[in-house]
């Protein structure tokens, strides 16, 4: 005999929601492509624009990668720059964040080199786990729910 499942979401239980990004881990990441040349060949290794969850760090990684490219310093003015040039070949509102977001990196402490490498392992990881959440079957983690079965056989 066929069975409906009558429920709503359980209010005991709120459904999972685990942070996926880490501002401070991209900004730190971000900070350190701009004051640690020599760890800069790891990053850009181990990290692609994808990694990261806001457009603004995404552009800013995308400049640096370039200038990276280019085998160019990596520093805060070279990626304003990249950032002003690519200004004038794209239409996107958040370069003119990615710019404040490099003026605030610049001034921003930085940790040593091996705790760089911890945040970037954050970045990455937390970016598989986004694209898993999204690769999901209806794209949502599913929901606990509080209900009771009912009969469809209504004789």
């Amino acid at each position: 005999m066929p069975k409906t499942l009558i429920s709503t979401p359980d209010p005991d239980h709120p459904p999972p929601g685990p942070a996926l990004s880490d501002e401070h881990a991209e900004h730190l990441v971000l900070a350190a492509v701009l004051r640690h040349s020599q760890v800069v060949p790891y990053l850009m290794a181990v990290l692609d624009p994808t990694h990261f969850s806001s457009p603004a760090c995404r552009e800013v990684f995308l400049a640096a990668a370039a200038i990276h490219h280019h085998k160019g310093p990596c520093t805060a003015a070279a990626v304003t720059a990249e950032l002003a040039r690519r200004q004038r070949t794209s239409t996107a509102a958040f370069l003119e964040q990615a710019k404040h977001l490099v003026t605030e990196l610049g001034r921003a402490a930085v940790p040593a080199e091996p705790v760089v490498v911890h945040y970037a392992a954050i970045v990455r990881d937390l970016a598989a786990v986004r694209r898993q959440t999204t690769a999901h079957r209806e794209g949502l983690p599913p929901v606990p729910t509080r209900g009771f079965l009912i009969g469809d056989d209504t004789t």
